[in-house]
C-alpha cells in the first residue's frame, strides 16, 4: 500500500499575508490537508479558500488513481471560513463533481445544508451530506475517526480527525483548538498517533495590534511546544493553521529557533509525509 498526507496549506484561515497586511515572511493558504493512496481517491480534510491552487499545486501529480472527481471525499473539521470556503470549487461551475460523500458532524451538515451557497451544492448533486458515524469512517484499510475538540462554536462544533491504518492511529489533523487544557485527553491522543498536525496560530499575545486574542483563543506557540515536549521523541508534531502575524513565519526568529531545537516541524504548504516516513 502507498500512503502519503499532504500539507495542502500551512496558514491561518487568511493565509499570509493576508489582504491588507505587510508581507509575513513565508507565504502559506489556509490549512488542510489531503489523504492520498492506491486504494482510494484522494480524501481532503478541510476546503479552504485556496482549494483549487492547493490541488493544482500540491494534489494532482500525486494522484495515484486516474479519473472521476477530484477527490474521493471531504471531512470538515468546522464552520469558521478557512475550512469550508473551497466548497464552492465542487461546485457546477467550477469541478462540477457527482456526489462526493461531505463528513461531518450534525452541526457541520446542519450548518452547510441551510445556507446558501453551500445548500446548492448538495441540491445539485455536487455534494452529498453524510454523518460521520460514533466508529469513523471506513476506507478498507484506512479508517477516519472524529474527536470532538474545544473550539468557538460561533456556527458549529469543532472535531479533529484521526486517521488510521490497519486498526492503529497514524496521523492526526487539529487545526483549530481554543486551549490544550481544555482537552483533557490531548497528551494521550497525540502520543498515540506517529504524525500530529496541530494548531499554531498565534505565538504572543501581542501580535495583533487593535485586536484582544482572548477574543480568539488559541493556545500560543510556546505553550503547545512545552505540552508535547515529553512525547515529541514519540510523535512527529507539525505546527500548522500559522497566523500572518505569527513570529514562525520569520525563519530567523527566536521562536522559530526554539520550536527546531525542541524537535518540532514547522509546516510549509507542500509537505508530504509518506506513511511509514516523510520528506
Amino acid at each position: 500500500m502507498e500512503l502519503r498526507l499532504i500539507l495542502l496549506g500551512s496558514g491561518q484561515d487568511g493565509g499570509s499575508p493576508q489582504m491588507g497586511s505587510p508581507s509575513a515572511g513565508t507565504k502559506r493558504t489556509a490549512s488542510s490537508v489531503a489523504l492520498v493512496s492506491d486504494l482510494w481517491p484522494p480524501v481532503l480534510f478541510d476546503a479552504s479558500p485556496d482549494l483549487r491552487g492547493q490541488y493544482v499545486d500540491h494534489v494532482a501529480d500525486h494522484q495515484m488513481l486516474a479519473g472521476g472527481d477530484p477527490f474521493g471525499a471531504v471531512f470538515i473539521t468546522h464552520g469558521h471560513m478557512g475550512h469550508y470556503a473551497g466548497l464552492l470549487q465542487f461546485g457546477k461551475e467550477a469541478a462540477n463533481t457527482s456526489e462526493t460523500p461531505l463528513y461531518g458532524d450534525a452541526t457541520v451538515l446542519d450548518f452547510l445544508g441551510a445556507n446558501e451557497p453551500w445548500a446548492s451544492l448538495f441540491a445539485n448533486g455536487n455534494l452529498t451530506q453524510r454523518l460521520i458515524p460514533a466508529d469513523g469512517v471506513d476506507f478498507g484499510r484506512i479508517a477516519v475517526k472524529a474527536i470532538a475538540v474545544p473550539h468557538r462554536a460561533d456556527f458549529t462544533a469543532t472535531n479533529a480527525y484521526s486517521i488510521c491504518v490497519d486498526g492503529s492511529p497514524w496521523a492526526l489533523y487539529v487545526p483549530d483548538i481554543d486551549a490544550w487544557d481544555l482537552w483533557s485527553e490531548a497528551t494521550d491522543v497525540v502520543a498515540s498517533h506517529d504524525l500530529s498536525l496541530v494548531d499554531a496560530t498565534f505565538g504572543s499575545m501581542d501580535e495583533l495590534p487593535g485586536r484582544s486574542i482572548a477574543d480568539i483563543p488559541h493556545p500560543l506557540v510556546g505553550d503547545t511546544l512545552t505540552r508535547f515536549s515529553e512525547v515529541a521523541h514519540k510523535t512527529q508534531m507539525v505546527l500548522i493553521h500559522i497566523n500572518h502575524s505569527n513570529a514562525l513565519n520569520d525563519s530567523h526568529s527566536d521562536l522559530t529557533a526554539f520550536a527546531l531545537s525542541t524537535g518540532f516541524t514547522i509546516g510549509a504548504d507542500g509537505m508530504v509525509f509518506p506513511y511509514g516516513g516523510s520528506t
